[in-house]
């Protein structure tokens, strides 16, 4: 019997590292979106300041297009700030899906529908920041056509 109480903590302490690992890997996943969406933002941003720079000359060529361009790349730039605050959501949520499941496992109380509801809302956010990004490329593809349209 002093066996078995021994190894009680034992096997609470790998059950709770066997179930932080999900939350884990998904904040990691995620991760590495948030990366991609802040590059993007970044290139966006990047070269709007480039069309603002070329908007304030003097002997603009296309000035009408480059208007067009540099409102479809503010559109990006909202876009992508709330795609990023979606996947931003996602990481929070699944975060705090760890400090659950210590709670759960330090103390006998059932908080698996929180875990659940949190778990949920992080798919949704990541869906919805897929959605956004989805938005993003499309708008991309449009600013391309206007710049290479007469070349093609």
């Amino acid at each position: 019997m002093g066996l078995e109480n021994k190894m009680e903590p034992i096997d609470s302490l790998i059950k709770f590292l066997q179930s932080s690992i999900s939350p884990i890997v998904l904040i990691s996943g995620v991760g590495l979106l948030l990366l991609s969406l802040s590059n993007r933002l970044g290139r966006t941003t990047d070269k709007s300041r480039m069309i603002v720079k070329e908007l304030r000359s003097t002997d603009i060529k296309f000035k009408e297009r480059k208007i067009v361009q540099l409102k479809i790349l503010y559109k990006r730039s909202k876009i992508l700030r709330l795609s990023i605050v979606a996947i931003s959501f996602s990481i929070l949520t699944s975060s705090l899906i760890i400090p659950i499941l210590l709670i759960m496992n330090l103390v006998d109380i059932n908080l698996k529908v929180i875990g659940i509801l949190l778990f949920l809302l992080s798919v949704l956010g990541i869906i919805f920041s897929a959605i956004l990004l989805f938005l993003d490329v499309t708008l991309s593809l449009k600013a391309l056509d206007l710049e290479v349209k007469e070349y093609i």
